[in-house]
């Protein structure tokens, strides 16, 4: 017992600890906030809503656009305002790439616990979600949590039925946990760290959108006919094309392999089960705000199974019948037949041709319907 009491005395172990509660008492206040790794999930989160709550009072919009990559990728909340503000209507996107629903429900009530004119929502759903959603907590969403308020981000995962580790409850409650990986990047490489800072600093704080897509590669550069070919011609071995480059490369490859070991039957399981409490939650907590909720099934490549995307759509308007909303716009078929593969970026996301072509039929289907 003296050599145990010993050792809780030493000043080396005092020393560290002590230091230790400092800096998670700092990164709890936000301390850390600043030297986050840019584009990493902590960073794009924060990025995001910091921006929109500050747009609350200047642009003041009246529309958010929520989803994932495929919305943060595939809409323009700027190009919709220049074509739109004359009508009285006001966009602004949350979009989060990476997000599930829960992440995307706690950005909407940090948007919404400001002073707002928030009247619209526009949720982009990709269709294939259902199917491929978890019981289980990633990383990346831990990450995404961890940065908003800690009893309520529990809170939506209980009411969300994760099953939550004890290890994902470390992961939430203490900063030094979550930023981890963040921080020992940073050791390993500070000079890049601190560029991307200084890069962020001098970054045009006058803009209020978070993102503007200026992707110009296309598919249509790696001129294959399926998805084999498609892994093949985008392998890491692979030439890079003239106008591509090794992350667009990158992209492709990831996104052909997703779309090859992905065959998810349309089925009812326990995951569609589970998704459809997730959406139910978002929802409710949407229309008790008096919001009205607009879904959009967005574009898909003609390189993939167009008939499984319209059998997926029938399955999310007979199992979310009493859900979703009303005003559902199938937009599946935005991009042409012609030339498709020359607006998108990989197996998923548009370009900035493409995001250009989708932007422009959501607002005429918007102006056709009068929202």
């Amino acid at each position: 017992m003296k050599d145990l009491l010993k050792f809780f005395k030493d000043k080396s172990l005092l020393t560290a600890i002590l230091i230790i509660s400092i800096a998670e008492i700092s990164m709890q206040f936000g301390c850390y906030k600043i030297f986050q790794k840019k584009s990493s999930y902590a960073w794009s989160v924060n990025h995001i809503t910091d921006n929109a709550v500050r747009s609350l009072g200047e642009l003041k919009p009246n529309i958010l656009i929520m989803g994932t990559s495929i919305a943060y990728e595939g809409l323009s909340p700027e190009l919709l305002n220049e074509k739109l503000s004359k009508e009285g209507y006001v966009f602004q996107s949350i979009a989060i790439p990476g997000s599930e629903l829960v992440v995307q429900e706690l950005a909407l009530r940090k948007i919404l616990e400001e002073p707002n004119e928030i009247k619209y929502i526009i949720h982009v759903n990709e269709l294939q979600l259902p199917w491929v959603d978890r019981l289980g907590l990633l990383d990346a969403t831990l990450s995404m949590i961890a940065e908003f308020n800690k009893k309520d981000g529990i809170r939506r995962l209980h009411d969300d039925n994760y099953d939550i580790k004890v290890n994902d409850y470390l992961f939430l409650i203490l900063k030094w946990v979550a930023y981890r990986r963040d921080i020992a990047d940073f050791i390993l490489s500070p000079d890049k760290r601190l560029k991307d800072i200084g890069k962020e600093f001098n970054r045009d704080k006058n803009s209020f959108y978070s993102y503007k897509n200026e992707y110009l590669p296309a598919m249509s550069l790696y001129d294959f006919k399926s998805i084999e070919e498609c892994i093949t011609k985008s392998s890491p071995i692979s030439i890079i094309p003239t106008y591509s480059d090794k992350y667009h490369k990158d992209a492709l490859y990831r996104t052909c392999i997703l779309a090859k070991e992905t065959k998810l039957p349309i089925v009812k399981n326990n995951l569609t089960d589970i998704y459809k409490i997730r959406i139910k939650n978002l929802y409710n907590y949407i229309n008790s705000k008096n919001i009205k909720i607009i879904n959009v099934y967005p574009p898909v490549p003609e390189m993939l199974d167009k008939a499984d995307y319209q059998e997926r759509i029938k399955f999310w308007n007979n199992e979310f019948i009493h859900i979703l909303s009303e005003t559902k716009y199938d937009l599946s078929n935005a991009i042409p037949n012609e030339n498709n593969s020359d607006y998108y970026y990989d197996m998923i996301h548009l370009n900035k041709k493409g995001m250009e072509l989708f932007t422009n039929e959501l607002i005429d289907t918007l102006l056709k319907n009068k929202i």
